[in-house]
């Protein structure tokens, strides 16, 4: 049994695992970066500032800040739904076609699909 935080994104369910999320933030503290590389969505001021990635495609209004692979990071989100227990053997590989690693599996719940987001993947994107 693993715990993960839900949430959603551009139209679509995702999860990861509780252990890899630190807390949740708003944008109103969103701070654009001239010339961001590919998926950065931004920063929030801070010591050190926090990096935010958007590799979801969506205009998310809060950030769920990640911990994975040594680095700290927020990832835009546009609502986190919660937390729940998933069993191990209902998630399934991760989907063919992915351009770059992002989905480690996927499970349904309540007939939806919701993929299973890796932090790893994620923080390689930094």
């Amino acid at each position: 049994m693993t715990t993960m935080v839900c949430f959603q994104a551009a139209g679509a369910a995702y999860c990861l695992p509780l252990q890899a999320a630190r807390s949740v933030r708003t944008t109103a503290d969103l701070v654009s970066l001239p010339d961001p590389a590919a998926d950065v969505a931004g920063i929030i001021p801070g010591d050190p500032p926090l990096t935010v990635i958007s590799p979801l495609e969506n205009d998310g209004r809060h950030i769920l800040v990640i911990e994975a692979n040594g680095k700290t990071f927020g990832l835009l989100v546009d609502v986190v739904t919660g937390i729940r227990q998933v069993e191990s053997a209902d998630i399934r590989p991760a989907p063919k076609g992915q351009g770059r690693p992002l989905v480690a599996g996927t499970f349904d719940t309540d007939g939806h699909l919701v993929f299973v987001a890796d932090p790893t993947a994620l923080a390689e994107r930094l």
